[in-house]
């Protein structure tokens, strides 16, 4: 005689409950922060003037580097589209000066006198890190004024997302929310609005009755 236990047919079912869980706990917990992602990278669109500090500096190779020399360099970031910045960073080997950022929304010539000075720091052993604040940017150029030789690697530029956990559907088998701006990015825009243009269900929802009692009854097979 065997008998079917109902706790082990209903094992998959607690475990995928319990993940939903976790996972809006999890989203909760981040909510209102802000994520960064780095977009000074040849593979998202990114491009440098340079093709030399191209390849050393968004290839995201952080072996190879990038000789800075005596006196001043210029090197002009484009994004793949205006981003809202907030750091940027890249390792220095050896280095001593001073790097001066700059940003611009429309392509400039590198010694154009319109571009918006936004920051400027002294070049620091091992690590270069600069807070920016939010700044929107399409091209970004980095002036270095160097009194000591070395290299540069690894060039970061980190631009800001809010996360949003009502736009994240956790339940129902949904694939997940997304933005208006997902929406256009995706090619969903014209789907989006037709959604948000349906007409409202006529007549409030017809009531159910309450479920009966669950009854837990074995099977039992000979």
């Amino acid at each position: 005689m065997e008998i079917m236990s109902a706790p082990t047919l209903r094992f998959p079912r607690v475990v995928a409950f319990t993940a939903c869980v976790l996972l809006a706990h999890a989203l909760n917990a981040l909510g209102g922060q802000v994520l960064q992602n780095n977009v000074a990278r040849f593979s998202v669109g990114a491009r440098l003037d340079d093709k030399i500090a191209e390849a050393a500096l968004i290839s995201g190779q952080p072996s190879v580097g990038y000789a800075l020399t005596d006196g001043r360099t210029d090197l002009v970031l484009s994004l793949s589209k205006i981003e809202n910045i907030d750091v940027v960073s890249f390792l220095n080997n050896g280095a001593n000066g001073t790097v001066t950022i700059a940003t611009s929304n429309s392509k400039l010539a590198a010694g154009s006198v319109q571009w918006h000075e936004i920051a400027k720091q002294d070049l620091t052993a091992t690590l270069t890190k600069i807070k920016l604040g939010a700044t929107e940017a399409k091209y970004v150029k980095f002036s270095f004024n160097v009194t000591k030789p070395g290299r540069i690697a690894d060039l970061g530029v980190y631009a800001t997302r809010s996360l949003t956990v009502a736009n994240t559907a956790l339940v129902g088998g949904s694939q997940g929310g997304v933005d208006s701006k997902d929406a256009k990015d995706f090619g969903g825009g014209k789907e989006a609005k037709e959604v948000a243009e349906a007409p409202p269900e006529e007549g409030p929802p017809p009531t159910l009755p309450d479920p009966p009692p669950f009854v837990f009854v074995p099977q039992i097979s000979e």
